[in-house]
């Protein structure tokens, strides 16, 4: 029977009723959130669904409808007779919980670190691909951002800013799709966050897009004539 209750007790107080307009997005929205901050671990059993919809005032119907909504995140596992359990994300869930995880840098500063490196690590394969395979029209773009950059009364909001821009023509440089959408849902997450640093102030240039990419994806362009376009 407690495992039917897992922590429950203690998060009774953490739900709280949702509004009527948007009853199974606010649902996902309190469940996710306590399952990425921890408060519902790995394996851990949600409570029964009477229980919970009572909890929320909500209805089953709509509390089922967000249960799939967090089975398709990769949140849960839905079983007959086995009830709802939470998943180990890392292993089931896909690139769009990166637009949940990285609001939440406030209390997991590793989120961020998290994303630099992927930045990083991401940027120096996106460089070598364009290299090989951008165009001059392609390039355009890219040796654009570059010149801004150098602006000297650029702020560390609009260096943010410019940095995802960078990122994003550069990866339309490489004529990836899976590449593109990969840094589309990384800019759209932190776009949509508060920016950690952007809060005024002139942009140091570890904050600014790298010049020696930039410069070298375009002149490895220009040299192989756009070799390897796929």
């Amino acid at each position: 029977m407690s495992d039917l209750f897992v922590c429950y007790s203690n998060r009774r107080g953490m739900l709280k009723p949702v509004e009527k307009q948007r009853v199974a997005e606010e649902i996902v929205e309190q469940l996710r959130s306590l399952i990425l901050t921890g408060e519902y671990a790995t394996g851990a059993k949600l409570p029964p669904e009477r229980e919970l919809a009572k909890t929320l005032g909500v209805n089953r119907a709509s509390l089922r409808e967000a249960l799939k909504k967090l089975e398709h995140l990769g949140l849960v596992r839905i079983r007959q007779g086995d009830g709802t359990r939470v998943t180990n994300y890392m292993e089931t869930a896909g690139i769009e919980l990166i637009a949940h995880l990285v609001p939440m840098a406030g209390e997991d500063p590793t989120i961020i670190r998290d994303v630099l490196e992927f930045r990083r690590v991401f940027g120096r394969e996106v460089a070598r691909l364009a290299a090989m395979r951008a165009t001059e029209e392609v390039l355009g773009p890219v040796r654009a951002l570059a010149a801004r950059s150098e602006a000297p009364e650029l702020n560390a909001k609009d260096a943010f800013q410019l940095d995802f821009e960078f990122y994003i023509a550069l990866t339309a440089a490489t004529n990836n799709r899976v590449m593109t959408l990969l840094i589309n849902t990384v800019r759209d997450a932190v776009k949509a966050s508060t920016p950690v640093g952007t809060s005024g102030g002139r942009a140091p240039s570890s904050g600014r897009p790298s010049r020696p990419t930039i410069e070298g994806a375009g002149s490895a362009g220009r040299g192989r004539g756009g070799a390897d376009r796929r």
